[in-house]
């Protein structure tokens, strides 16, 4: 992993691609943060691969990087809000966001998880 880059990988399950995953630099965040990015396709949610992907781009991020914080955005009612919080993120901020379509709220929770 190389500072101020983003890197996207595919989420699968028994071999098949389920949904898309990433550790994402965004203009709002800080100098050494990052945001982890995740989108599952509807029938894969459930079983805790949510969690399960955001740990895995988690635990790397501060291993391998001097990043100080990494945070997670929610903006569907769909996306709970447990999986931050299951992972030690706080809720940091929330603020009004395009709704893309129509199962998007119009708002966008920003979680932050700082190092230790």
């Amino acid at each position: 992993m190389g500072v101020g880059k983003d890197f996207t990988y595919a989420i699968l399950l028994d071999g098949a691609i389920v949904g898309a995953c990433g550790l994402l630099r965004r203009e709002d965040t800080e100098e050494n943060g990052r945001e982890i990015g995740y989108w599952l396709h509807p029938a894969a949610t459930g079983p805790g691969i949510a969690t399960r992907t955001a740990r895995a781009l988690a635990e790397p991020a501060f291993r391998l990087q001097a990043w100080t914080s990494s945070r997670s955005c929610t903006t569907r009612p769909t996306t709970p809000a447990a999986v931050p919080a299951r992972l030690g993120f706080t809720e940091y901020r929330r603020s009004p966001a395009e709704a893309v379509t129509p199962a998007e709220t119009g708002e966008e929770q920003i979680w932050r998880l700082n190092r230790a």
